[in-house]
Formats: structure tokens, sequence, C-alpha cells
């Protein structure tokens, strides 16, 4: 294998290990997707059996984020022939209920879940189908959290629960804490800085301190990936509203710059 291969490998597998999938902006999400189908196609004998099932995985994962569901139905049938009897049967039923979720056969997903309420996994899962009910989700979410405080994608859920509440300092609050695992998620940080827009609109005495805040999470965004347009459009947004001043000036002429390019 050469090194770039090997490289790409290890990229793919840390992304699927790891979940920063469900970060990932379009763009991203579309390149990885294109980079993991070629890799399986090319280089899939490399790998054993552990990673091969962890890059299948990311496979079906991917291809629910971007609406291919009959490829992600063809992974998971592939998944489950070549692995059923190998792996834990706890995975294969996860990966079930994740699918019949996405196609709207909540009943279905229920009934996979149901079959071992008390695993780990399956709860987060239980858990997740009570997103319709948004007081109970962030409910049982802070219960899951409490249990598995390494996962980051429920932090994510629970962000957005928050913000859909306008409780926008909680939201940062769980976004913080998924960036301790991924310092270089721009689009949280792009999240962030929206969240502290939205709170200095309704404050008065703190509100520049507010700005100031998200000033710095949108830098901090346009700073680790600076061709994201939404970011320069939030981070100009909030920028003309911070007090007058040599900075403000500054940033503006930036922000212009950077968004006449597009």
């Amino acid at each position: 294998m050469s090194i770039d291969q090997a490289l790409i490998k290890r990229k793919l597998l840390n992304v699927a290990t790891t979940g920063r999938f469900a970060t990932f902006a379009p763009e991203e999400t579309n390149h990885h997707t294109k980079q993991l189908k070629s890799y399986l196609q090319h280089h899939q004998d490399k790998l054993d059996s552990i990673e091969l099932f962890q890059l299948f995985e990311l496979d079906f994962y991917l291809s629910l984020i971007t609406g291919h569901d009959i490829e992600a139905k063809a992974v998971l049938e592939r998944l489950n022939d070549q692995f059923g009897g190998k792996v834990s049967s706890q995975r294969i039923k996860l990966l079930k209920s994740i699918y019949f979720e996405a196609i709207g056969d909540l009943e279905s997903a229920g009934k996979v879940l149901s079959e071992d309420p008390d695993e780990l996994i399956l709860s987060r899962r239980l858990t997740t189908m009570s997103r319709h009910d948004g007081a109970r989700y962030i409910s049982n979410l802070i219960y899951y959290l409490n249990l598995a405080p390494g996962d980051v994608v429920a932090w994510c859920e629970l962000a957005d629960e928050y913000a859909k509440l306008k409780e926008y300092k909680k939201a940062i609050h769980c976004l913080k804490r998924v960036l301790t695992n991924q310092p270089d998620a721009y689009i949280l940080y792009n999240k962030i800085g929206s969240y502290y827009y939205q709170l200095s609109l309704g404050s008065h005495k703190e509100k520049n301190e507010l700005l100031q805040s998200s000033v710095k999470e949108y830098l901090r965004s346009v700073e680790i990936y600076a061709g994201n347009r939404s970011t320069w459009e939030g981070l100009y947004t909030t920028v003309k509203n911070l007090e007058d001043g040599t900075e403000k000036e500054k940033l503006i002429k930036i922000c212009e710059r950077e968004l006449s390019k597009n």
C-alpha cells in the first residue's frame, strides 16, 4: 500500500470511529463519500475484518446522510451477510434501527430496538426515537450522556434541541463539549458564533461583549477553513453590530473582500 493510501486509510478510520462525519459540512460529506467508495473499491483487501466493518459502517452512515437509502440498504445487507456471525448483534441491530427510521418506518425501528432495551447503544437509539417530543428528547439525551459522555453526536443533537428552544447558552455549552474532542470542527465554531449573536439580540448591557464572543468564534472557524461562505456572512452581520472602532472597520473590509469573491 502506498504512503498516500495508508494516510487515506487512517483518515477514514478516524472519521468512522470518532463520529466526525456528523459535523461535516455538505462539501466535506461529499468528498469523504467519494474517497471512501474509491478506497473500498480498490483497497479493501488491505483491511482486517475490524477495519473493513468500520469502513462499511461509515459507508452506511454517509449513504443515509447524502440521501442514498438504497445504497445504505445494500451496505447493511452486506454487513449482515459478511459479519452477522462475527460481530456483536448489537451493532447490526443499531444500524437496522437507523435505516428503518431514515425511511420512515418507525414501527420496525422500534421493534428492532425493543429486542435488547438494556444495551447501551440500543438505549441511545431509543432516546433518538423520542425526538418527536422535544422535552422528553432533551431529558433522554441528558440521561444518556451521563452514561456515555463521549458521544459527540448526542451532544450535537442536544445543542440543536436547546437552540430550537432559544436556550443558546446551553447549546453553546454542548458544542464546546464536542470541541474538546474535535477542535478543528469549524462548522461548530460557526454555530457557536451564531448562538452568541442570537444572545446579543436579547441583551443590552452585555450586547457588545456577546458580539465580541461571536466574532471570536467566527474567526476561529475561518482560521480552520476559510472557504465556507456562511461563516463570512455570519461574521459580517455580527461585526456590523459591534461598537464603532478601528477593529470593526478592519473586519468589515475583510468580510466584504471575502464575500466579493463568490
